[in-house]
């Protein structure tokens, strides 16, 4: 069985102010690569409806499929290691004095990159920022999140 292809991931941060835009980008850019994202492509790294959107494509596999139930679950390793652990992606954000751990954050799993998008593959997340940050699975499209 061959590795899967490359994947689609998105974080949404919601109303945040020019300030917080900055440092989420730049806090970004730190992890892009050697710090555990692995992006290949950013897709899109824009503000829509005031929400801060950054889409990209990474090798990096935060989700995978539970073999007991064939649901969509995260892979605690890399999500660990790379986002919510002490000093990780969600922490330097916590961190940082604009107080981003306010905005409502989320981390969503789009599918396959080389795929045509299929909601029923995507999984979206609330962020819980705390030293620990965490993430917690929420039922919602990702329409009506980017709407709200």
């Amino acid at each position: 069985m061959s590795s899967p292809s490359y994947l689609m991931y998105l974080l949404v941060f919601k109303n945040p102010s020019s300030e917080q835009v900055e440092i989420i980008r730049d806090t970004f850019s730190n992890f892009d690569w050697s710090m555990g994202f692995a992006v290949e492509e950013v897709v899109v790294n824009d503000l829509f409806q005031n929400n801060l959107l950054i889409q990209f494509v990474s090798s990096k596999v935060f989700i995978g499929r539970d073999s007991d139930s064939d649901e969509l679950t995260l892979f605690p390793t890399n999500i660990e290691a790379v986002l919510t652990g002490k000093g990780q992606f969600y922490g330097e954000l916590r961190n940082s004095s604009t107080s981003i751990e306010n905005l409502d954050s989320y981390f969503c799993y789009l599918g396959e990159a080389s795929e045509n998008r299929d909601s029923s593959n995507e999984v979206i997340y609330k962020v819980e920022y705390g030293k620990y940050s965490s993430l917690n699975k929420i039922d919602i499209s990702l329409e009506k999140l980017i709407s709200n």
